[in-house]
């Protein structure tokens, strides 16, 4: 089937649009491959789900041998081997006593269930999370994001959910300077709950790296949330759809600052490719959950928990948080070089391999360059590089096999839009 017969069909049956116009027809490592034969470095990952990039046998080989034993087992109605196996795996690799875990379909399935959880076991309906934070698209979910582009024209949302400023130095909503603020995004929380709410908050809800712009917070951050936490009895509840399973340099993003969170969201990464998401949470939060409190027919899918337990045995045989950690800091440190010969570039951050390169149009206003940023990542896509656009921030998501050669290629091409975008700004 040519390009233009899928467009026309895209144009005429499907309801959604689409960013990047190329039609896909293989993936092979960290190369995805269009219907014409053209290979791209994907550092995209499909907002990390391809953490391993494309066609990992043993992955695929799991997934096979599952679907010729059982493709479906409803997992609130019957017990599944598979499911019971990737529970296992999870609690071991996650710790901090999380060891009960409801599988779903995807991330933002998982957060609309942890809300569920954490309201019945506080007995308090109200949440606080975070601006520039993002969490999903259905109405839970989507009412926990921080962001109104998310929202617009969809409202009204889920009551009870209360937003703070995120740690996000470089455009600080409080108009403060770190250090020097003493972390006041975090204090707010206090005042929040104070002046903003009936009192009743039962949880907190944060990514630890958020993933929308790729903000890494400063490091006293949490020590503040830590304590908030624990003076006002609210349950930590920590979302790594996107980060967890290495992509930080970590297993899981919060355990770069030993949090100990009571509920954490997975998905993304999780199903080795296919669909699946889960949520996990400790025995006595758990306590609280009864049969049908939170249900999903086709969550927990044998075939995607096969694949999922297989995706973590093959990141710990291989060393793959070790190569996001040490590889991701090759190419920190690569853009980073980048930014201070370009004066199109504000900032530079982030963790193994989620990074963020912001785009402004004037490093001492920082005016986001929009029109600058897309034109650039058209121009990488043109050129044979995926990443995703925010805003004016590249989040820049390579697979965890990516070795240094591959970052090379990458930084190439990002200097050459970077030369591109220094010189529409003059």
């Amino acid at each position: 089937m040519s390009a233009r017969d899928v467009l026309d069909r895209y144009s005429k049956y499907i309801m959604k649009t689409v960013s990047d116009p190329l039609v896909l027809a293989g993936g092979e490592g960290v190369y995805l491959i269009d219907c014409e034969g053209r290979r791209y470095l994907d550092f995209s990952t499909g907002f990390s789900v391809m953490a391993l990039g494309y066609g990992n046998q043993r992955i695929n080989d799991s997934m096979l041998s599952q679907i010729r034993k059982l493709v479906h087992c409803c997992h609130y109605q019957y017990y599944s081997v598979q499911a019971s196996l990737l529970a296992e795996k999870l609690s071991e690799i996650l710790g901090s006593d999380l060891t009960k875990t409801f599988f779903c379909n995807s991330g933002t399935e998982a957060v609309e269930g942890a809300m569920r959880l954490a309201r019945k076991h506080t007995g308090r309906y109200e949440v606080v999370a975070l601006f520039r934070s993002h969490h999903g698209r259905s109405m839970g979910a989507a009412t926990l994001t921080g962001n109104w582009k998310e929202k617009k024209g969809m409202g009204p949302y889920v009551p009870g959910v209360v937003h703070a400023p995120a740690p996000y130095c470089y455009r600080c909503s409080l108009r403060q300077t770190y250090p020097q603020c003493g972390i006041a995004c975090a204090e707010f929380i206090n005042d929040l709950i104070e002046h903003a709410t009936s009192n009743d908050v039962g949880s907190l809800f944060i990514e630890p790296v958020m993933t929308d712009v790729v903000i890494v917070p400063p490091d006293q951050y949490f020590e503040k949330i830590k304590r908030i936490c624990a003076e006002r009895d609210l349950l930590l509840v920590v979302d790594e759809v996107q980060t967890g399973f290495g992509r930080t340099g970590k297993m899981f993003s919060f355990q770069h600052w030993n949090l100990k969170p009571h509920i954490v969201t997975l998905g993304k990464a999780m199903g080795g490719g296919l669909p699946l998401g889960a949520y996990v949470s400790t025995d006595e939060v758990t306590e609280s959950f009864e049969f049908l409190d939170f249900a999903s027919s086709v969550g927990g899918n044998p075939v995607a928990c096969a694949g999922g337990l297989e995706m973590i045995r093959t990141i710990e045989r291989e060393g793959l948080v070790e190569n996001a950690r040490t590889v991701g800091d090759y190419l920190l440190k690569r853009l980073v070089e980048l930014g201070e010969s370009h004066a199109c570039v504000g900032e530079v951050r982030g963790k193994g391999f989620i990074i963020g390169l912001e785009l402004v149009r004037d490093k001492k206003t920082r005016q986001p360059a929009y029109k600058e940023a897309l034109d650039a990542k058209n121009y990488l896509r043109e050129n044979g590089l995926l990443v995703v656009l925010n805003e004016s921030t590249f989040r820049i998501l390579p697979p965890l096999i990516a070795e240094n050669s591959h970052i090379d290629s990458a930084v190439e091409l990002i200097e050459k839009a970077l030369v591109r975008a220094d010189r529409s700004l003059c």
